[in-house]
């Protein structure tokens, strides 16, 4: 698999979400997904986890977001790639993200700023996303943001 078709499932998955897609999104990844979202803290001297769930609890996710006061607006995610690595059927893939929102009166903003940290699987004739862990340097989201990162 090669560096193209590799970027291809991180840039596609982000598509997916920016379109709520998210049946689509889950379709992109493997049946033993997990998902993270993190942030370090100065205070504290350690990461502190913000969301953790295994593929049934991101489709619980997806599922109750109707459910939840939202964010008015809709949101892009700007991806770079700064690495690819391979290993044992895998490959490591290290992205910078960055969350824009753009709210109903057409005013854009820089929501948060971080890093993907993906496995892929590469092994098989589909190449899968078994495992994303997102780093975030922003730590002031504010109410209403329940789309994953």
């Amino acid at each position: 698999m090669n560096r193209e078709e590799i970027g291809a499932v991180v840039y596609e998955g982000a598509l997916l979400l920016d379109q709520e897609d998210f049946k689509g999104f889950l379709r992109t990844c493997a049946p033993d997904f997990s998902y993270q979202i993190t942030a370090f803290s100065p205070e504290i001297g350690k990461d502190m986890v913000w969301l953790k769930h295994d593929r049934q609890g991101m489709q619980g996710l997806f599922a109750m977001l109707p459910q939840h006061v939202r964010m008015k607006g809709r949101f892009k995610r700007h991806i770079s790639i700064y690495r690819i690595g391979n290993e044992d059927g895998c490959a490591r893939v290290l992205s910078s993200v960055l969350l824009i929102h753009t709210d109903i009166e057409g005013t854009s903003t820089l929501f948060a700023a971080g890093q993907y940290e993906d496995i892929i699987d590469v092994s098989g004739p589909t190449p899968l996303l078994t495992s994303r862990e997102v780093r975030l340097e922003t730590r002031s989201l504010g109410p209403g943001m329940h789309i994953p990162v």
